[in-house]
């Protein structure tokens, strides 16, 4: 062991983050800048819909017509009507809220989500599910949605 590494170093100040303007301190004493804002899932990706729309579309059309618990209630029409009814304003404001679409473009996106949701019959595993697949960007990103879902899953656990 050196002797000029027993003596205990003085770590220059310059090494820490700068402060952020308008923030006061104390006698020597930093404040550390808020959190950044929680991040919107999936906020760089571009596709035609969020991935959670897709997700909703999907989802709400299997729930409608992929299983028959509704129609033991309800005529196929009555199921057609909710069905659109339930995913046009899940769909639109997903489409506002994290992809920041505009109004218009958030509508037509939400309808046409919210129609196929409508139609009277299964679309998960038809060529519309894959269309759906596709335009929500889900096929060409799968490990990169596992890996945000177990981060997800491990900041909730700690909390």
């Amino acid at each position: 062991m050196d002797a000029g590494y027993s003596q205990a170093q003085e770590v220059p100040i310059d090494v820490l983050p700068p402060l952020p303007k308008g923030a006061q301190t104390q006698a020597g004493a930093h404040e550390l800048p808020p959190p950044p804002p929680s991040s919107v899932p999936f906020e760089n990706l571009r596709s035609f819909y969020h991935p959670a729309s897709g997700v909703a579309i999907l989802m709400l059309d299997w729930l409608a017509f992929g299983t028959d618990f509704l129609s033991a209630f309800l005529a196929i029409p009555v199921i057609c009507v909710l069905s659109f009814l339930v995913s046009f304003p899940i769909v639109y404001v997903i489409q506002r809220k994290w992809t920041k679409d505009s109004t218009q473009a958030a509508l037509g996106k939400a309808f046409i989500g919210a129609f196929l949701v409508g139609l009277p019959f299964p679309i998960t595993g038809t060529m519309l599910g894959a269309a759906i697949l596709a335009l929500a960007g889900l096929p060409q990103h799968p490990i990169e949605v596992v890996k945000r879902l177990a981060e997800k899953s491990k900041i909730s656990a700690t909390q």
